[in-house]
């Protein structure tokens, strides 16, 4: 299959290693079939995210592709995986304990390891900690303490406004062009190409988020004096302005990590989304208008937004004082 590798990072000189051992070879130390399937079942899908590929890959092949993988290759992985995916950290926790355990019988051949420094995400014994982690209030304070001094930081204050605003998930923002924001009936809708579920998609934008992101693009265009037309096929959050190059995962992680320090917070973007979802379900919408504005196919996926008001309200509860 044609190989291309991604090119969100450098490419540093690597040591010469040796190319002709056979993955069956190293990798004999599992003795049960089923197991070395299952590690290779996810090898084959990390591969084929870090080369872009969409297949099986040749036995022969594989050695060389593990030997060629970075740092920065896993770290986007992984955030794929959680944020795009969107999967529990159970289930990221497998996947990155079945490729580490193939790297380090890589690393006992010679190979360099770059699952070596690679964590296992934190597993919270509570099922509404992920979902809760940052309100609205939160939010809004870290809008406040941020402050813009050049062109990437107003794109990072514009970045929050929009997660919030919209609901998007990370890819649908990264993926994010002045084309796709279009004026209907007076009103303005973004368009959705590469969602989770594949499917085009319209989601209406809040006037307040139109106006954001109008005036930011009026800042973009006098600071590198570009037309409407010039912008109109730009990405609206790119991590290089002059040659419209997009964010990264990592990238928008770090910048939302960054944003959460003001208030001494790890998040996530997804953080931000979960935050929206729950703010409309404290102010009164139903599970189907939640499930319509996230893009959820389920309301299954939803039912946790209404759980974690109904967690929230008992909260309230015990802040009220004793009567006794």
């Amino acid at each position: 299959m044609e190989i291309t590798k991604k090119e969100n990072f450098e490419i540093g000189i690597r040591k010469k290693r040796k190319r002709n051992q056979d993955s069956k070879n190293i990798f004999s130390i599992y003795k049960s079939e089923k197991t070395l399937k299952d590690y290779m079942f996810y090898l084959n899908k990390f591969l084929n995210f870090v080369y872009e590929g969409n297949g099986e890959f040749h036995k022969d092949e594989i050695i060389q592709l593990m030997g060629d993988v970075e740092k920065g290759d896993i770290e986007d992985y992984v955030y794929h995986l959680i944020e795009e995916r969107e999967l529990k950290n159970t289930s990221v926790n497998k996947i990155i304990s079945s490729l580490k355990s193939l790297y380090n019988e890589m690393e006992k051949h010679g190979y360099e390891n770059p699952f070596k420094f690679i964590p296992l995400l934190k597993v919270s014994r509570h099922n509404f900690e992920n979902v809760l982690k940052i309100s609205f209030t939160e939010i809004k304070t870290i809008l406040q303490k941020h402050d813009v001094f050049d062109d990437k930081s107003y794109r990072n204050k514009v970045i929050v406004y929009t997660l919030f605003y919209t609901g998007m998930r990370s890819q649908e923002l990264l993926n994010l062009k002045y084309s796709d924001i279009i004026k209907r009936e007076g009103e303005y809708v973004i368009k959705l190409e590469k969602t989770k579920s594949g499917r085009e998609q319209y989601k209406a934008l809040h006037p307040k988020c139109v106006e954001k992101i109008f005036f930011y693009k009026s800042y973009i265009k006098k600071l590198y004096a570009l037309s409407s037309s010039q912008l109109e096929g730009r990405h609206v959050f790119p991590s290089d302005f002059s040659k419209d190059i997009p964010l990264s995962y990592s990238s928008l992680y770090s910048i939302i990590q960054n944003m959460g320090k003001l208030i001494e917070k790890d998040i996530s973007p997804h953080n931000i989304r979960h935050a929206v979802a729950t703010e409309l379900s404290l102010q009164g919408a139903d599970i189907m208008e939640i499930r319509d504005f996230l893009g959820h196919a389920d309301t299954k996926v939803t039912e946790v937004y209404i759980n974690a008001k109904n967690l929230l309200e008992k909260r309230a509860i015990e802040k009220l004082p004793s009567l006794d």
